[in-house]
């Protein structure tokens, strides 16, 4: 009987090694874990995409436009040297005025993912050959009247001259992904130096914006010469920024 009790007690203490053993090998889990276990199982967030990578891009695009600093027709290569500031030169060609050469400075407001709203204000100037009557009035029909000033023959103004524009525009930039963007810009341009055009007291014909003769029947009568543009541009994006 000793021998037998001696043998069961063993067996227990065994069995009971072996629950303990097992039991700090495999904690139990609580049915309330802590937060910190709780924030581990979260899924990691997905990260955001790439920006359109404004800062230190470069780009290059063509331009079309009415009154533009770039012309009718044009190319301009443009720089962002910061997220909120763009440099841009270009130029192109204008029939009232002959090829334009620009050079404009944009500052943005929300240059986000995808969109630039910016105000910009630059310089422009144009390779004019002009020939118009100097000191002649013209009716409203476009036919060249008789009355000039001094009296007699219509005296002929000609020659070239280098018309500086002093221009302001909004423009609202949009990125295709980060190779492709596009542009709308509006604004006015000022002329700075009409002396460069012979004064004059009306034009032969009445054409759409400024020309050289309205240049000068403008300067006769003390009037700003100024003019409105419209532009719509394109560009691939050449040199990658950082997002």
């Amino acid at each position: 009987m000793r021998r037998l009790a001696a043998t069961l007690l063993a067996l227990t203490c065994s069995v009971r090694g072996v629950r303990s053993a097992h039991a700090q090998g495999h904690p139990a889990q609580s049915s309330f874990p802590m937060p910190g276990q709780a924030a581990s199982q979260l899924p990691a967030p997905t990260p955001n995409p790439p920006g359109a990578g404004w800062r230190n891009s470069t780009v290059l695009g063509l331009s079309s436009g009415l009154g533009s600093p770039y012309g009718l027709l044009g190319a301009f290569v443009g720089f962002f040297p910061f997220q909120h500031l763009q440099l841009e030169v270009g130029g192109g060609y204008s029939t009232s005025f002959g090829p334009a050469v620009s050079a404009l400075g944009r500052v943005g407001f929300n240059p986000g993912d995808s969109s630039f709203l910016a105000l910009g204000i630059g310089l422009s100037t144009n390779f004019t050959d002009y020939q118009y009557l100097e000191n002649c009035e013209a009716p409203g029909n476009g036919l060249l009247s008789s009355r000039c000033a001094p009296p007699g023959a219509p005296r002929l103004a000609e020659g070239s001259a280098n018309p500086i524009w002093l221009n302001v525009e909004a423009s609202e930039d949009v990125r295709l992904g980060r190779s492709v963007g596009g542009r709308i810009a509006a604004g006015a341009g000022f002329l700075l130096n009409p002396g460069g055009f012979p004064a004059a007291l009306g034009c032969a014909s009445e054409g759409l914006g400024q020309t050289p003769c309205e240049v000068g029947a403008s300067r006769s009568r003390d009037e700003i010469t100024w003019l409105l543009h419209v532009r719509i541009d394109l560009y691939a994006v050449i040199v990658q920024g950082d997002p």
